[in-house]
């Protein structure tokens, strides 16, 4: 039986694939092959977002029509002077203050009982990171059903145990609202800072709990004088990290509360979404964009030169 006949490549496809595969396997392609995917992901996701948001706050635009007229500085001026956006600015405030403390001091408690724990360390852990891996709509759904005033569990508990003598409208309530929303915010993030701090603690040598132990040390003096300068360095980055994030939340809000009621939970980011998307005045919603963003970032400037994280964290 005769097979077919083989029919030898020409020359130049086997000299042409040769130089390709020569020119792909040197150094700079290497390098340029591995690193351009990295940096064009990183300009289409956040340079050109910036780029594009500083360029439309100079600009009228509304949202449904695709024409820009520029204008200058009036929109940063008419923000500047607006007293409503100074409201939002101060709950945007208030409300990352009030989640970063919640967050770190439970977040590092939880972290000290995980690394003290033996027994159900994992069924401890599983509990303390479900919230964070359930997503955030379904968190804020079940939330605000669990709040409601009418039959929100909630209400059934506390009302039962007598520390309430009537239902709260958690989400509802114009007082009660920003603090609600709050503890919901940290109770899902809170694990983002207990892994930060438990994988710290894991890499603090026990042989110094010991030592400190034989030299008659108390647990108060072994956690101020080791757990707390080991940790010191990650709790401030960490809450560098989740001031960032707590200034620019709004999923959250928005399910629980979309700003309200009334105005009493707007924080800038809802306050600029809905200048985008309900007053159509796109271009003063990217300049108040820019505004936050050089907000906070001269406050992370301003954190670093004061407490100096990047001084605290050591790798061993």
């Amino acid at each position: 039986m005769s097979h077919p006949t083989k029919h030898p490549r020409p020359v130049s496809e086997q000299s042409f694939k040769k130089r390709v595969y020569e020119r792909l396997s040197g150094r700079k392609a290497l390098i340029a092959l591995t690193i351009l995917p990295v940096v064009l992901i990183y300009l289409l996701v956040l340079v050109f977002p910036i780029v594009w948001a500083i360029a439309a706050g100079f600009h009228d635009i509304n949202t449904i029509s695709p024409e820009w007229h520029w204008s200058g500085l009036s929109n940063y001026a008419s923000i500047l002077t607006d007293s409503f956006f100074h409201y939002t600015l101060w709950l945007s405030f208030l409300f990352a203050a009030g989640s970063i403390v919640i967050q770190t001091v439970f977040g590092v408690v939880f972290a000290l009982i995980l690394n003290s724990t033996v027994k159900f360390q994992k069924v401890a852990s599983a509990i303390l990171f479900l919230p964070f891996l359930v997503p955030t709509a379904i968190v804020g759904f079940v939330l605000m059903w669990m709040g409601n005033s009418s039959y929100g569990i909630f209400n059934w508990i506390l009302v039962d145990a007598g520390i309430l003598d009537s239902p709260r409208a958690w989400f509802g309530n114009a007082d009660l609202a920003l603090p609600s929303i709050i503890v919901a915010n940290s109770w899902k993030y809170i694990a983002l800072v207990t892994i930060m701090v438990y994988a710290r603690l894991q890499s603090v040598p026990s042989e110094l709990y010991e030592t400190a132990r034989m030299m008659g040390a108390s647990s108060w003096q072994m956690f101020r004088d080791i757990t707390i300068p080991n940790i010191k360095g990650v709790v401030f980055i960490v809450t560098l990290l989740n001031g960032i994030w707590m200034f620019f939340k709004f999923d959250l809000i928005w399910i629980l509360t979309e700003g309200g009621p009334g105005d009493a939970t707007t924080i800038s980011v809802i306050y600029a979404y809905e200048e985008a998307f309900q007053a159509n005045a796109l271009g003063r919603a990217a300049a108040m964009s820019v505004l936050l963003f050089i907000i906070v970032v001269v406050g992370a400037i301003i954190y670093f030169r004061v407490f100096e994280p990047e001084q605290e964290v050591r790798v061993e």
